[in-house]
């Protein structure tokens, strides 16, 4: 059994935004194409960027690579070191430290490049994948691993279809099962306050 999600909204959303939430159980046996992660990159590569700078690079990193298991093992931390390594693709985001030979300014560079992997993650949804922000990583690490000292490792993303419920251990089904939450309205917008 698969488990949807749904967010309970005060305004109606756009379907992939109110469906989109970040499992940790995936399918161990999915493999993804290279066409499905062509697609995936597409949507990161022409999303909005400061002065089109576009500030940005993602590895993709599929299931059983050298690259994927050095950073299922060395690069993750905590929690995400039991369920991540099932996803079938790391998408390793990178924002660039430097523009036309001047160092960048890294909050800008990280907003640009939050916009980019927003839309690689609303493009997995439109295809039926699911995608899990990892903020829980060794950014040193994954640089020496993907061999790139010229840009910062912003975040890793899996990549996959759901796994079963009923396979999983019971930690990763209680958080499966927990009900999406977000603070109220109020709390996080205003409208002509």
């Amino acid at each position: 059994m698969t488990i949807e999600k749904p967010a309970i909204t005060d305004s109606p959303l756009h379907p992939p935004i109110a469906q989109r939430w970040s499992p940790r159980l995936y399918d161990s046996d999915h493999e993804l194409s290279e066409a499905e992660l062509a697609a995936l990159g597409e949507a990161f590569r022409w999303a909005p960027s400061s002065n089109n700078q576009q500030p940005w690079q993602v590895v993709f990193l599929s299931r059983g690579s050298e690259k994927f298991n050095a950073i299922a093992e060395r690069g993750l931390t905590g929690f995400n070191q039991t369920w991540a390594p099932s996803a079938s693709a790391f998408a390793v985001v990178l924002a660039a430290k430097t523009h036309e030979g001047k160092d960048r300014e890294q909050a800008g560079t990280y907003f640009d490049v939050g916009l980019a992997s927003s839309q690689l993650v609303m493009q997995a949804q439109s295809m039926g994948l699911y995608s899990h922000f990892m903020g829980g990583i060794i950014p040193d690490e994954i640089s020496r691993i993907i061999g790139d000292e010229s840009h910062w490792v912003v975040c890793v993303i899996t990549v996959g279809v759901q796994g079963e419920l009923e396979s999983a251990e019971s930690a990763i089904q209680d958080r499966e099962r927990t009900p999406r939450a977000r603070k109220s309205s109020g709390e996080v917008y205003k409208i002509n306050p």
